[in-house]
């Protein structure tokens, strides 16, 4: 069965609650590092992650490869199409024909946050969403956690969040704080964390002692082997270019993965929250609309009414 899937992260999704807690460890290794495990030797992954170079074969042979050479090669092809290395992906695009006035970089990258942005629905299911909104309802404090490239959507969602509820609070990490900040977050809290491959540490030692507290975690990331995923109460998928298949025959879109994905899964989600919010959202955005307007928020033309 597993044989039918395409990549080892997807056959490692399909068998995971038959592995053993040993195989299970190192699947989630596997997931959160794909450029080591297409660089390093059997041995040297086994090393770090303290287990022996023969359970590393186990998982192999579980996810229905006959070697770990095997097993490895999707990952190797995905560091040789620049899948990983941002500079590896910068210089693929420079190699592209740009420097003839040929930019073909242009449409695959349009095409990749196209599919980005239709993932936030072909992955996930309205009962998803739902249940997700409905944490988030009952939640004293909702907690927004997104670090490096992610916290620009985990900045916008809380913001967006704001308008509809009192109780977002943005986990920034300024003045090196972010640990305080999330101990303000325990049972009865939510904490919506952010995060796709290379994953962030901060965000996921965070996120994984929050969900330990008892703090209700949903995880808006790319893939369901996820190191946020696997401590979820709620995870939501987004595609990005890894969790779709690293390169192109076109070259890649960018140096940078697209955050497409993400923003639009977290607008999704807020919107999902509004709808089904009732009478104290549309209160909340009643005294917001009040205050914008006395504070002069947006600027209007001279001589135009306000």
């Amino acid at each position: 069965m597993t044989s039918l899937l395409t990549t080892p992260q997807e056959r490692l999704l399909a068998i995971f609650a038959q592995l053993t807690p040993e195989l299970q460890r190192a699947a989630r290794w596997v997931s959160g590092h794909p450029a080591e495990v297409g660089l390093w030797s059997m041995r040297r992954q086994a090393q770090a992650l303290s287990v022996s170079p023969a359970t590393m074969l186990r998982l192999a042979r579980a996810a229905g490869y006959a070697s770990y050479d095997s097993f490895r090669a999707p990952f190797q092809q995905a560091l040789a199409s620049g899948g990983y290395g941002l500079r590896q992906r910068a210089a693929k695009l420079q190699a592209s024909g740009s420097h003839r006035g040929i930019l073909p970089a242009h449409d695959v990258l349009a095409g990749l946050q196209g599919r980005a942005v239709q993932s936030a629905c072909s992955l996930n299911t309205p009962a998803q969403f739902d249940a997700a909104v409905q944490a988030m309802i009952k939640a004293r404090l909702v907690g927004f956690l997104g670090s490096r490239s992610s916290f620009g959507t985990a900045f916008q969602m809380r913001y967006a969040y704001q308008l509809v509820q009192r109780n977002g609070v943005l986990l920034d990490g300024s003045g090196g704080t972010l640990d305080e900040q999330a101990e303000m977050l325990g049972q009865g809290d939510v904490l919506i964390a952010i995060g796709q491959a290379p994953y962030s540490t901060p965000t996921v030692r965070v996120a994984r002692e929050a969900a330990r507290r008892g703090v209700e975690l949903i995880a808006l990331t790319d893939g369901a082997l996820s190191p946020l995923a696997l401590k979820a109460a709620h995870v939501l998928l987004f595609q990005s270019e890894s969790s779709a298949g690293a390169g192109s025959r076109k070259g890649p879109g960018s140096f940078f993965h697209t955050m497409a994905g993400p923003l639009a899964l977290a607008e999704h989600l807020i919107a999902r929250f509004a709808a089904r919010g009732g009478k104290a959202v549309l209160n909340r955005l009643d005294e917001v609309e009040v205050r914008l307007r006395d504070e002069l928020a947006y600027w209007t033309p001279r001589g135009s009414s306000q």
